[in-house]
């Protein structure tokens, strides 16, 4: 289901991160132009449509902004956007402080004791005395509540349990070659971005579909995940993986289907490969 959602996202985001089951982080970079509400809007009927899951959308200049912009705001129809100085002010003064992002019920208890009972108050919290309160980490997150990123999210959330690195091809694409060629750039990215957090894999999906844009014709979508033992973040071990799960996925494909189907199979709108670690 999770690969679903990835794969409904994809197309509104230039990157993903995912950061738990049920949450993903977006990068908008790109999308400025366009209305973000309404932009945010059609992704979530998309995911609707492909899933049947409804979600909430928060968009905010950090994590922590966008996290508390998720939360359930019903008069914002489900897509709340921060980005506006006014609008974060109105929320954040109405946003209980035990429920920002990052905020333990030990500290929620400490700032509660000075008073601090809203998002707003502790944005308008001295620096200084956030550090003082709870070193660095409340600091960083005083930083985001005031729309400057600060990588609050690398210090107080746990590491990322999995990444995905999908696009979507500028032309449907025919054969084997051209798929294996894409899938060698996703899984060399991804161990890039394993080796920049700190992380190594215990399993490697990869998976690819035709465009559902088009249901007039054949639609098909395969995925094969490869166990890695002993764990890695080496990129040509993650191609090689990569690879041979593009490799089953193909065979299968070709034993499975009629030529017509295999040919429209073929052609894909996106792929991706999708690192996950487990200790």
């Amino acid at each position: 289901m999770q690969r679903r959602v990835l794969a409904a996202t994809e197309p509104f985001a230039r990157d993903i991160e995912i950061y738990s089951i049920d949450e993903n982080f977006l990068d908008l970079t790109g999308f400025e132009h366009l209305d973000l509400v309404d932009h945010c809007q059609k992704l979530r009927a998309q995911i609707l449509q492909w899933t049947t899951i409804p979600t909430c959308v928060g968009i905010g200049p950090t994590k922590t902004l966008a996290n508390a912009a998720a939360k359930k705001n019903p008069i914002f129809d489900r897509v709340a956007n921060l980005s506006d100085e006014q609008v974060r002010r109105y929320v954040m003064d109405r946003f209980e402080v035990a429920d920002v992002w990052g905020v333990g019920s030990a500290t929620a208890r400490k700032l509660q004791a000075l008073g601090i009972e809203t998002a707003g108050q502790l944005r308008d919290m001295q620096m200084k005395q956030a550090r003082g309160l709870k070193t660095v980490v409340l600091e960083r997150l005083v930083a985001e509540l005031n729309g400057v990123p600060a990588d609050a999210v690398e210090v107080i959330a746990p590491r990322r349990k999995g990444m995905a690195v999908t696009r979507s091809f500028g032309r449907p694409i025919d054969t084997k070659h051209e798929l294996m060629g894409a899938v060698t750039q996703f899984a060399m990215r991804a161990g890039e971005k394993l080796r920049q957090h700190g992380l190594v894999a215990a399993r490697l999906t990869a998976f690819f579909h035709t465009n559902r844009f088009k249901p007039e014709r054949p639609q098909y979508s395969a995925g094969k995940a490869v166990t890695l033992h002993p764990m890695i973040s080496d990129s040509f071990e993650l191609i090689a993986a990569a690879r041979r799960a593009v490799e089953r996925c193909w065979r299968w494909l070709r034993v499975h289907q009629s030529r017509r189907h295999a040919r429209a199979a073929g052609r894909c709108a996106n792929a991706s490969a999708n690192a996950v670690r487990r200790r």
